[in-house]
């Protein structure tokens, strides 16, 4: 178990591991939210014009943010509240944000790469997981940070997807092996007293309060809420993301 918890620390020897992408405030949450609420496919771009031309050419709808506020002309922000009362079921979705769907070009390479957060950690676990052994390789979280920087929610999610692993594993009577940056990340849950005091003490969550963005603050805390775990697909360079359940 590996955690790269910042983007800068990125190697493409990663590549050879199954990874776990976490923007956890609030691209992974909302890729989750979008998938438990029926949508088919979620495709990930970095750039705000590229997003609104395929949009516009497939017929999808748009979800996106930059510095936390939403993209002109996109149908909904980057936001898992608002896909809640959202039409999405049945339709695709064109999402574009700050950091997350940045970071997945990034580790487009890896193996199977997979999204998580606090809502489906369990989940994630199980089917990155699953994917590893198949696969006989190693598993890599990485953190999405703040415009390539490290941030102490995701760092936080991480730790907890840790967490969760270690459960597994003492279930399933299988061995992990932490790196020291797995280990501090997981120590880092043990740190604080819950999520929610990690994630008012992390830059991202201050952001998102400040921009009064406190529905998503607080949806983003929930455990073990969906069963949902995007994958990533590649189609004709396209980057989308469906349910590794279905």
């Amino acid at each position: 178990m590996d955690t790269v918890l910042s983007i800068r620390e990125y190697d493409s020897a990663t590549n050879d591991s199954v990874g776990i992408v976490i923007d956890v405030i609030r691209a992974s949450s909302t890729m989750v939210t979008l998938l438990d609420q029926g949508c088919q496919r979620v495709y990930t771009l970095a750039a705000p014009d590229a997003t609104r031309k395929l949009a516009k050419e497939r017929g999808m709808l748009t979800s996106g943010e930059w510095q936390g506020i939403k993209l002109k002309g996109f149908d909904m922000e980057n936001s898992p509240a608002e896909v809640l009362c959202h039409p999405v079921r049945n339709r695709e979705v064109a999402l574009c944000t700050s950091n997350g769907t940045r970071v997945i070009e990034t580790a487009r390479g890896c193996l199977e790469l997979f999204i998580g957060c606090l809502l489906n950690a369990r989940a994630c676990v199980s089917a990155a997981i699953i994917t590893a052994q198949a696969a006989q390789c190693e598993i890599t979280i990485v953190c999405a940070g703040q415009y390539g920087r490290f941030v102490l929610d995701d760092a936080y999610c991480a730790g907890y997807l840790l967490m969760e692993m270690e459960k597994a594993a003492a279930e399933s009577g299988f061995v992990l092996r932490f790196s020291d940056a797995s280990k501090a990340a997981r120590k880092l849950v043990e740190a604080y007293p819950d999520a929610r005091t990690a994630f008012k003490e992390s830059a991202s969550g201050q952001r998102l309060l400040e921009i009064g963005g406190n529905e998503d603050f607080e949806y983003c805390l929930q455990t073990n809420l969906s069963a949902a775990v995007p994958q990533m697909k590649v189609e004709q360079n396209l980057i989308w993301f469906d349910d590794w359940n279905q």
